[in-house]
């Protein structure tokens, strides 16, 4: 390859990291939103604060059933360790990446974190796939850049990202010619399990890949095993000692035993839908990938194979979900089945023209390159117009509703407001700071006296919904007065969240007008 060459493909590379980063930063949603981004950000929060856990006297306070798992914002549950604390389901990886940043700049910051973790997995992608060849690396990286379930995650402060950066990263460390790409193998799947424990089996795989690459003594096997092990242990260990803290258990997570996550009876039906996600999102094309233990015998493939086996057999017997978006379990395979299809493909068109061309080599190569980059153009538009289709370039707009209610309450209900909700649970603590009730959790014969207790105890009761919650709020509250919601709510807010008080209902059916304030 020319030197000019060579530059033009690292130059090629550089834009698509920068556009990944950038894509990252400017659609990103900037929310903290749902369960998941609630348990990393308000776990971040703590930690920027230097605790760890934190005790809440009305927890131990609260007169009603389940009172600490209702008090628990979203992404929480009561601690089985310190009575009156929260603990997070999600594990602590990101959250400690987001601390430095959120108490250094804050929340904008913090949301740095997922768009640079989708650049460092394009750029260990691209390593991947150079193994096969510079224009296998460069075509991965392009469409794993546009892949639709990666951008969806990529636009999200989740732990999805992240966790498929490092695993990717360990893989490019332990099939370099690198002298200490063991060591940085090995802390890269460190942190990986630091992000995501569960996916510990793939970096057991990474290791035995080390004491079977062929091209090396049984010596020198020996020594990058050890030396993997050994930067992998810090990870595993903080694992532990966190889950001991947080769960009681080194073995026990927040999302529950594994009897209730994992079963057979849950195989197939995740088979068909991840396999007909695939189809859809990424074109039956991803299925050529299948040919490559075939057309590439060898140990990088056989390590790579192996891998997105051992990813999606984790997840076959997990809980069975609907939503095309749960492709995300697999985004540390996803860029390594694209690698494979990659290659895939060059080599079976430099073998077609082998025996179908009679001339110089560098025609061949010509020629496979060309196809790996047109075929990789051509997926990387279908793939965003798959994202686009499927709203990833609208989740900022979507999520942004989160910020408008937390940053509301925060600056315009009193201090001692107390918020029963549900969805905004997570959002309300983080952005303004407020103690919240998750109705959707509380006992149906306790909300009156609920919001009477918050208030004899010197905090002002609020209920705030998602207009698509009133309906099931009435239904789970059909015989307590406040449940009718029968007067107009104090606040809407950009006609999409609205917020009432409760003693306006008094007000309300005594014959007083109740205004309603219509904020953005």
């Amino acid at each position: 390859m020319s030197r000019w060459a060579l530059s033009l493909e690292q130059w090629t590379v550089g834009a698509v990291i920068a556009a990944t980063c950038a894509a990252g930063v400017y659609w990103g949603t900037s929310a903290v939103g749902g369960s998941d981004s609630s348990c990393y950000a308000l776990q971040a929060q703590r930690f920027a604060a230097g605790q760890f856990q934190v005790v809440d006297p009305l927890v131990l306070s609260a007169p009603w059933p389940d009172g600490a798992l209702t008090l628990a914002p979203a992404g929480h549950i009561p601690s089985p360790t310190l009575p009156g604390a929260a603990v997070p389901m999600c594990p602590v990886g990101v959250s400690l990446v987001m601390a430095p940043l959120l108490a250094l700049g804050g929340p904008r910051a913090m949301f740095l974190v997922v768009p640079l973790f989708g650049a460092l997995l394009v750029v260990a992608t691209w390593m991947v796939g150079a193994r096969f060849s510079p224009a296998v690396g460069l075509a991965s990286a392009l469409v794993t850049a546009c892949s639709p379930a990666f951008l969806f995650q990529l636009f999200q402060p989740m732990s999805d990202v992240p966790a498929a950066a490092l695993w990717l990263l360990a893989v490019a460390m332990a099939t370099g010619a690198w002298r200490h790409g063991p060591v940085a193998a090995g802390l890269a799947a460190s942190g990986a399990i630091l992000v995501r424990p569960n996916l510990l089996p793939l970096g057991i795989v990474i290791g035995v890949a080390l004491t079977l690459r062929p091209e090396r003594s049984w010596r020198e096997r020996g020594s990058a095993a050890a030396r993997y092990a050994a930067a992998c242990a810090p990870g595993c260990l903080a694992v532990a000692l966190v889950q001991q803290a947080f769960y009681g258990s080194p073995l026990q997570s927040g999302y529950g035993s594994l009897e209730a996550l994992f079963s057979w009876t849950h195989v197939v039906p995740n088979a068909q839908r991840y396999a007909g996600w695939m189809w859809q999102t990424h074109t039956p094309l991803w299925l050529l990938a299948l040919l490559a233990p075939l057309l590439l015998r060898g140990w990088l493939t056989l390590l790579l194979a192996s891998l997105v086996a051992v990813n999606v057999a984790g997840y076959l017997p997990y809980t069975v979900f609907d939503d095309w978006w749960y492709l995300r379990f697999l985004l540390p395979a996803i860029p390594l089945v694209l690698v494979l299809m990659l290659a895939a493909i060059h080599t079976a068109v430099e073998r077609a023209l082998s025996g179908a061309l009679r001339g110089p080599a560098k025609v061949r190569t010509t020629f496979s390159r060309a196809t790996v980059a047109v075929t990789a153009l051509v997926l990387a538009v279908l793939f965003v117009r798959e994202a686009r289709d499927r709203q990833a370039f609208d989740l900022a707009r979507l999520e942004s509703r989160f910020v408008r209610a937390g940053t509301y309450v925060a600056q315009r209900l009193p201090a001692n407001a107390f918020i029963v909700t549900s969805w905004q649970s997570g959002s309300v603590r983080f952005y303004a700071g407020r103690p919240t009730l998750a109705w959707d959790g509380l006992d149906p014969a306790w909300l009156d006296r609920a919001v009477a207790f918050a208030r004899a105890g010197g905090l002002e009761p609020y209920l705030l919904f998602e207009r698509w919650e009133e309906r099931l709020f009435r239904e789970r509250f059909a015989t307590s007065p406040l449940g009718a919601l029968d007067w107009p709510p104090a606040v809407e807010i950009a006609s999409q969240v609205r917020i009432y008080r409760p003693y306006d209902r008094q007000r309300y059916r005594a014959g007083n007008a109740v205004p309603t304030e219509y904020a953005r």
